[in-house]
């Protein structure tokens, strides 16, 4: 295993998740790949006319927000790898549905291992809203280490 695959959200469970692949990777001597996802973050780019009194914050300049999310999703990815000590450490800011995207960078950059976390919600929350972990265990072709990250 020469290539681990940390996929991070803005969770603070995030940490542990990061520490766990590090530790991993680092016992292997891999390469780490950070990543986090924007999902659609074409959705803040649509205009949208003032209704039922609402002006949504997102009516001007959503071209420029997008490229405020990507960004901010850089900087997070960067001060995530630094917070982790690995200067080497690569970073990659994926859009789309987070599972899909996911899979399919892990895919396409032939990792040997995928690092995620597990926020743990309800049964009654994961049909409601599905749960991107269960996705991913369910499709993914690479071997996965999923980090239980429940608050006791």
């Amino acid at each position: 295993m020469k290539r681990i695959c940390i996929a991070l959200d803005y969770n603070p469970s995030a940490e542990k998740v990061g520490k766990t692949g590090y530790a991993y990777a680092e016992a292997l001597d891999a390469e780490i790949f950070l990543i986090h996802v924007i999902s659609d973050a074409s959705y803040y780019a649509i205009d949208y006319s003032p209704f039922l009194g609402y002006e949504s914050p997102f009516n001007t300049g959503s071209l420029k927000l997008v490229k405020e999310l990507i960004q901010g999703a850089n900087n997070f990815l960067i001060d995530s790898a630094e917070h982790l000590g690995g200067e080497n450490i690569k970073t990659a800011v994926l859009e789309g549905e987070t599972d899909v995207a996911i899979l399919e960078y892990v895919e396409n950059n032939k990792m040997d291992l995928l690092v995620i976390g597990t926020h743990s919600h309800s049964s009654f929350e994961n049909v409601l809203m599905g749960n991107t972990a269960v996705k991913i265990v369910k499709h993914t072709k690479t071997p996965l280490l999923v980090v239980p990250t429940k608050v006791e």
